[in-house]
């Protein structure tokens, strides 16, 4: 069983919900998109295989306990989006530190299975 969040560079709605639609909508966007991924995307990348090491890295011994469910991992960003899946039984791990990575690099978080919205510091109204 896996997980999903969805990251974004782009501004979103400040209503949770229409934030969530937003988002969704541009799902076809995102499989359609081929131009590389934003350098923001890359920064975000990096710093999430950094801590865990992306499936295609790794020897086929080690594959199965990955935290990634596909890889490369790089295909899952395109220039506005990006959509990774992990594995449940490593989302305590995870999980915070895909969040606080990309808000920390300006990205926003959406969590559709949650239905939670997380945005960047700069994002939130004083």
């Amino acid at each position: 069983m896996s997980y999903s969040l969805v990251f974004t560079r782009l501004e979103i709605p400040t209503d949770d919900v229409e934030a969530l639609r937003w988002v969704e909508s541009k799902f076809q966007g995102h499989y359609d998109d081929e131009r590389a991924p934003h350098s923001i995307f890359q920064r975000l990348h990096d710093s999430l295989v950094e801590r865990f090491p992306c499936l295609s890295s790794l020897p086929a011994h080690e594959r199965d306990d990955a935290a990634w469910v596909d890889g490369p991992l790089i295909k899952n960003f395109s220039h506005d989006l990006a959509i990774v899946a992990f594995h449940f039984t490593c989302m305590e791990d995870v999980m915070p530190f895909a969040v606080k990575t990309a808000l920390e690099v300006g990205c926003s978080v959406s969590d559709m299975q949650g239905m939670s919205v997380y945005r960047p510091q700069h994002d939130k109204p004083n």
